[in-house]
């Protein structure tokens, strides 16, 4: 009997404590205050920020300006990545420019072909333009049909290199569509010769890895003799669609994280980093959102 009248009272005072709540502290808990930055720190990040996103240094009105608003904005978090945003969308005009949108498109273009084309100049793949094209007159006059193809074939694959920086630019393809641009491409061709390079040169280029051998053989299959076969879900059965293949993977979503850390804080990103950013970029497709997740970054600030 007296158990069970004790029942009511303990389980009173459990509640009472339960519902009881006092102010806790946790050791290093404080939000950091960037008030005591110091200025030349900020016009550093300033300029790394130009320079990673559109090529260049900022002007010194560029860097009174945005030094001025990340002071108003306390060098918050949400100011620097108004200030990326700006970098990568502005249409306004900018002398030298045109304006940043441009400029950072096409600094873009310049960092894969850097990337995939040992920076290959536009220059080279107007000279194959110019090629192919001398070929087509010389292939019709004999006849030749094949070779009119052949030549009409390099000049497309040149110039969807050429284009792919406009029609990126404005949403008219994926990043991930550029970059089968630059591996589909006579002068790609030329630096990895043969379709074992070529194959394992892809798989670098893109995954910052080599095929495993299953994987080798299948790719090798499908550009040498037109075999049809599979990778990463999806099927091919000729050079461009293995390229398309390899673009629209998770493991290239992935690889483009990587390349991002690499280029913009010299380290590969840890697996939590890696896992934070894969969802939301692999469903939207949005590159510019994992550079300002990084450019807004302490450590990439050097805050």
């Amino acid at each position: 009997m007296k158990k069970v009248l004790l029942l009511p009272i303990v389980f009173s005072i459990l509640c009472l404590m339960s519902c009881s709540k006092k102010d806790q502290y946790i050791p290093g808990n404080v939000p950091k205050s960037y008030k005591d930055i110091p200025t030349v720190k900020v016009e550093n990040y300033i300029n790394r920020v130009y320079i990673d996103l559109l090529g260049r240094e900022p002007l010194d009105v560029e860097v009174v300006r945005d030094l001025a608003f990340l002071r108003a904005g306390d060098l918050s978090f949400d100011t620097r990545r108004q200030l990326v945003k700006r970098l990568q969308t502005d249409t306004l005009f900018v002398e030298g420019d045109s304006c940043y949108r441009k400029a950072y498109y096409q600094r873009l273009y310049d960092l894969s072909k850097a990337r995939f084309l040992e920076g290959a100049g536009d220059e080279e793949f107007y000279q194959q333009i110019g090629i192919a094209q001398f070929a087509i007159l010389s292939s019709r006059l004999n006849g030749d049909s094949i070779g009119v193809f052949a030549s009409m074939v390099t000049i497309n694959r040149c110039a969807n290199v050429l284009k792919s920086n406009r029609l990126y630019r404005f949403g008219k393809i994926g990043f991930n569509q550029m970059c089968a641009a630059m591996l589909d491409n006579p002068v790609y061709d030329v630096i990895n010769m043969n379709t074992l390079n070529f194959v394992n040169a892809s798989f670098d280029d893109l995954f910052f890895r080599f095929p495993t051998r299953d994987e080798l053989d299948i790719a090798y299959d499908i550009i040498e003799t037109g075999k049809g076969g599979s990778l990463f879900g999806a099927f091919a059965d000729n050079k461009p669609s293995y390229c398309s293949m390899l673009t629209q993977s998770r493991e290239f979503y992935e690889g483009m994280i990587k390349w991002a850390y690499l280029t913009l804080v010299g380290r590969e990103p840890s697996t939590q980093e890696t896992f934070n950013m894969m969802e939301p970029y692999f469903k939207t497709g949005d590159f510019q959102l994992v550079q300002e997740n990084i450019l807004v970054t302490d450590e990439y600030a050097h805050f």
